[in-house]
This record gives C-alpha cells, sequence and structure tokens, in this order.
C-alpha cells in the first residue's frame, strides 16, 4: 500500500523535472548557438515583467447651454495596454545583432523592442525612446505610449530543453563454427 502512495509523488517529480524553465535570452547563447533571423522566430519568447502602456488625451473645455445654463465639460481619456508577466510573444524583426522586436498580440507596428545591454549580463532588456524614472517613451502601433515605472526592467525569456543523443549501431554477431 505504501508504494501506492509514493508512486504519485514520484510522477510528478518526473513531471516536473521534464518542462524546461524560462531563462533569459542573453547575447551569449544568440552568439553560441549562431542563431539567425529565421531560428529566433521559431523561439517562443515571453515577457519577465508586466509592461502596463498608457497614453491620455485631453479634452478641450466643450461649452454649451442646456436649461439657461452655461454647461463647462473638460475631461480626459486613457488608453493602456497591459502585458502581463509571462505572455508569449513571436519575434517580427532582427533589427541588428543585438536588437530584435517582438509582437506580444496582432497588428501593425504593436510590437516592442528589445536589446542586448552589457550592463544587464546581456539579457534583451525592453528599448525605449527615451527613459526617466523606470518610464519609457515607447512607440506601439504607431503612437507614442508611456510605460509603467519599472518597465525598464523587463527582459525576454525563453524555454531551452538540451537534449543530448547518443546513437548506436548494433551488429549482433551470428557465431562461428569450427571447420
Amino acid at each position: 500500500m505504501k508504494k501506492y502512495k509514493i508512486l504519485p509523488g514520484v510522477m510528478f517529480l518526473f513531471l516536473l523535472a521534464s518542462c524546461a524553465p524560462k531563462i533569459p535570452f542573453t547575447q551569449a547563447i544568440r552568439e553560441q548557438y549562431k542563431l539567425s533571423p529565421e531560428e529566433m522566430k521559431g523561439i517562443q519568447y515571453y515577457l519577465s515583467d508586466p509592461v502596463a502602456l498608457r497614453r491620455g488625451e485631453t479634452n478641450e473645455n466643450q461649452k454649451s447651454t442646456e436649461d439657461g445654463k452655461l454647461v463647462v465639460e473638460s475631461g480626459r481619456s486613457i488608453d493602456q495596454v497591459t502585458i502581463k508577466a509571462n505572455t508569449e510573444g513571436a519575434m517580427e524583426q532582427a533589427v541588428d545583432l543585438k536588437t530584435i522586436t517582438v509582437a506580444f498580440e496582432e497588428g501593425a507596428e504593436k510590437q516592442l523592442v528589445f536589446s542586448s545591454n552589457r550592463s544587464r549580463n546581456g539579457y534583451y532588456t525592453l528599448q525605449a525612446l527615451s527613459w526617466e524614472n523606470g518610464r519609457g517613451k515607447i512607440n506601439y502601433g504607431g503612437q507614442t505610449w508611456y510605460s509603467n515605472p519599472g518597465s525598464d526592467k523587463a527582459i525576454l525569456l525563453f524555454k531551452m530543453k538540451s537534449i543530448r543523443k547518443l546513437r548506436v549501431n548494433e551488429k549482433v554477431a551470428r557465431g562461428r563454427k569450427v571447420n
């Protein structure tokens, strides 16, 4: 009976060990495996930290009269795109040997730029037109957006599985009789 209680735990550990962990995508990995842009497009990327992009418009004061009163309306509308941590992304383009664009949703120009950074161990980090207090000014979907504080820490992750193959050619000897 005890054997059956241990068996599910052992099976769970085996299943857990068979899953490939997410690791940072780095310039060293790109160079070590001599990844071409076509090969990089076949990799499933993931975002390490959440990124929220916001842009807002302030409406001009609009005035009208209603029931003999002057009504003045002013307001602001904010658009936000949230990309959660571990969201799957696909590489769109290799800009150069250290920069790629990754899309986390469908649509024209809806991609983020990631570049290898020596000060961050070669990790591919989120790039912006400019950074101020951890917030980036980013071109997304053909418009200017501002990222959430801390988005400068976002990096690309991917899964890597190492498989070692051993090929054995076996020949069975038939034996030999004495003449």
